[in-house]
């Protein structure tokens, strides 16, 4: 897997499929730059569904029970 972009747009695609892409136009970039892309948007969906009546302390709270779910299932 290649991580490519071109202007704004991050991509994760195949190998055969990144050397067919960068012809065209688009340009390697490095994994990190999509990583952030998708923890961002993750992070920003789950907290406007489910945190937008509640408290800054509530909130904390699920977080953190939510990390602990996350390390838990590894």
């Amino acid at each position: 897997m290649k991580t490519i972009k071109r202007n704004n747009e991050i991509k994760r695609v195949s190998d055969k499929e990144a050397m067919k892409m960068v012809k065209f136009g688009w340009e390697y970039c490095p994994k990190t730059l999509w990583k952030e892309k998708i923890k961002s948007k993750k992070i920003n969906v789950e907290l406007s569904q489910e945190t937008d009546n509640m408290t800054d302390k509530k909130k904390r709270k699920m977080r953190k029970e939510n990390k602990r779910k996350k390390y838990e299932s590894k």
